[in-house]
């Protein structure tokens, strides 16, 4: 288990399951993700069966320590050891818990993790273009833009630009001193 001071990441569980149902399928919370749907409680179910065996992904659980409630979900994707990189991905579902900035202790419990117990040296991510908020989130913390690919990805009904950021174990050390 991660731990911060308002939240801790815990391995994803099959309990989890209705609440990223739930999320992905909300309009608003939909709107900045990179989801296939509308999603079923079975294609998930399915989804997490597939990901329990495979060591390419880690999905944590975001939970709010005070209320103990699930409210979001965070990790790393194509985890590659030979390469010594990850894709990031992070999401808030409980809108009650937006504008908190809980991103701000997200992120650097999931860097840790990546730089510390994996041995990475790249941790990257993508956003489409409409989540502004999410790139300066990622920005304040470390993140740095490396470009974008355009019209690279069909989601929200049209192809949206991916801007791609990334960090290095390095830089993320260098941000851990000035702090």
């Amino acid at each position: 288990m991660l731990n911060s001071e308002r939240i801790y990441l815990r391995l994803l569980e099959k309990d989890d399951l209705p609440s990223r149902v739930k999320w992905v399928n909300d309009v608003e919370v939909r709107e900045t993700l990179m989801f296939d749907w509308p999603l079923s409680i079975s294609k998930t179910e399915k989804w997490f069966q597939n990901q329990l065996m495979d060591e390419s992904k880690v999905n944590f659980s975001i939970i709010h320590k005070e209320t103990g409630k699930l409210i979001g979900m965070t990790g790393l994707l194509d985890i590659n050891l030979k390469h010594r990189k990850a894709q990031f991905y992070m999401t808030i579902g409980e809108k009650d818990f937006h504008g908190q900035r809980l991103p701000d202790e997200n992120i650097p419990m999931v860097l840790e993790y990546a730089f510390e117990e994996l041995g990475l040296n790249k941790v990257y991510l993508y956003t489409i273009n409409i989540n502004d908020r999410a790139r300066h989130v990622y920005e304040r913390n470390g993140f740095n833009p490396e470009g974008v690919l355009r019209e690279h990805y069909f989601c929200v009904g049209k192809l949206q630009d991916l801007h791609v950021y990334s960090v290095l174990k390095n830089e993320w050390f260098e941000n851990i001193k000035k702090k």
